[in-house]
């Protein structure tokens, strides 16, 4: 068998056989590392610990306290929890939000509200599932044959998405009997993923998971209210200009009606501006402070939020920290 020399994380060489995976080579060097190994990067190409070493390389091992293996991490975690709550419920439809309170906010469509009772046992058939070790196994297929299996799936976003996808293959990544499509990488099975805890929360639930800076525990659940009900917020924004997924988007620009979508767009900002305003108005505010990154339009914000309470009789004073 072929040998080739491999740098791992730039503290000298090791040899080893042409073909050999990231995954074998990483039982090497567990030990260097404060949580599992969950992918690596080969000549700083983000790869899976299923891809195999065929040449001299550089090989950087990724654990939880970086951001891409967190990635990978919680990725994996999302269709562990999908193909457990679909063998719990039969029938019921998961779509994974948004992030929120240190997890990921999941939402099961059944044919009637979720309980707790469901939420535990998901929780239950998922560790069932970590302790089987089920591979995560991915194959390259057709965007035809794709398509047929999200519409076996119900996933009629997902099929509407590969209409405008250029590249007619598309891989697939299938755990046990269920089959989906991820955007991105996934650890090589479900023994990897031991660290998670479920939280029913309003009519969804958080599957929570370690932060980078602790990633060998579940971090204390901190409920984010406000976060939540903006969330909640964009989502009826969402359904009012029928824009629910990224595939409706490219149906709007394909048919040329993105004009009267960002018209919309522009009416709910501009009303929940004027709701900002009445509520400042009736309080009597004296000072309002206006928060966000840079080029987060902080300053036209501030524009049309004075407008409007220029309409409510008052003269506001602009003072931006830039000035």
């Amino acid at each position: 068998m072929k040998k080739i020399t491999v740098i791992v994380d730039g503290q000298g060489d090791i040899e080893v056989d042409v073909g050999t995976t990231l995954e074998q080579l990483s039982k090497k060097f567990k030990d260097r590392y404060s949580s599992t190994i969950v992918a690596a990067t080969v000549n700083n190409h983000l790869r899976e610990l299923s891809f195999p070493i065929q040449e001299h390389c550089n090989v950087k091992f990724l654990d939880l306290t970086t951001a891409d293996g967190l990635r990978v991490y919680t990725r994996s975690l999302a269709f562990l929890f999908i193909r457990a709550s679909k063998e719990v419920l039969p029938g019921c439809r998961v779509t994974v939000e948004h992030s929120l309170s240190k997890g990921l906010y999941c939402e099961i469509h059944y044919e009637r509200p979720i309980e707790e009772t469901d939420v535990r046992k998901i929780e239950e058939r998922m560790r069932d599932i970590v302790k089987e070790d089920v591979p995560f196994v991915k194959d390259n297929i057709s965007v035809a044959e794709a398509k047929e299996i999200f519409k076996r799936e119900g996933l009629e976003s997902k099929v509407k998405l590969l209409d405008f996808r250029k590249d007619q293959r598309v891989n697939i990544y299938s755990c046990g009997d269920l089959k989906d499509y991820f955007y991105g990488y996934m650890v090589p099975s479900t023994g990897y993923l031991k660290l998670f805890e479920l939280k029913h929360y309003a009519a969804g639930v958080i599957v929570r998971y370690p932060e980078i800076s602790d990633p060998n525990r579940i971090p204390p659940f901190v409920e984010q209210k406000k976060l939540a009900s903006i969330f909640r917020e964009s989502e009826r924004w969402g359904q009012i200009m029928e824009l629910p997924y990224v595939a409706n988007l490219n149906e709007f620009i394909l048919h040329k009606k993105h004009p009267e979508l960002i018209r919309i767009a522009e009416a709910l900002h501009e009303k929940k501006v004027a709701q900002i305003a009445d509520e400042i108005t009736k309080e009597g505010k004296r000072i309002i402070l206006i928060a966000g990154p840079s080029s987060s339009g902080k300053t036209t914000f501030a524009q049309r939020l004075a407008i409007q309470l220029k309409v409510n009789g008052l003269r506001p004073v602009s003072i931006s920290t830039d000035d």
